[in-house]
């Protein structure tokens, strides 16, 4: 179990990783950096609202890195994953029908897609020990 634990941990860090990159990497695309100066990135209007959403989205990866070593329990820890990935899958693969993706934008997607669709997938097969009530 704790090699699963450590491969989730490892999985939500990477993703994280390239959640951050393929944003940074699109701040030195100067036709996305005038976009974003401009307030519209893909026809999308950048307000603060949402930035915040935005933010509250990545705080599921982010709390990833660290939630497989906090729950303890296992049937939890299954649930959080499967829901986590799916929610981060369908996210993620919604943004490429947002205007047309930079093919930057489109590799990192693909990774990011793969990797959540993996955790989904593999957290659904897990089947974590039962804990059998002491009855004595």
């Amino acid at each position: 179990m704790e090699n699963r634990r450590n491969r989730y941990s490892s999985l939500w860090a990477f993703t994280s990783l390239n959640y951050l990159y393929a944003d940074l990497v699109g701040l030195m695309d100067k036709n996305v950096l005038s976009q974003y100066q401009e307030g519209f990135v893909g026809g999308m209007q950048i307000t603060p609202a949402f930035l915040t959403t935005a933010a509250m989205l990545m705080q599921i990866p982010l709390s990833n890195v660290f939630l497989p070593q906090v729950i303890k329990n296992e049937r939890t820890l299954k649930w959080v994953q499967v829901a986590s990935g799916i929610a981060m899958t369908l996210i993620q693969t919604g943004t490429l029908f947002l205007g047309k993706p930079t093919s930057y934008y489109a590799l990192f997607s693909v990774i990011e897609i793969g990797v959540t669709s993996y955790i989904a997938f593999d957290a659904l097969k897990w089947k974590p020990k039962r804990i059998l009530a002491n009855l004595e």
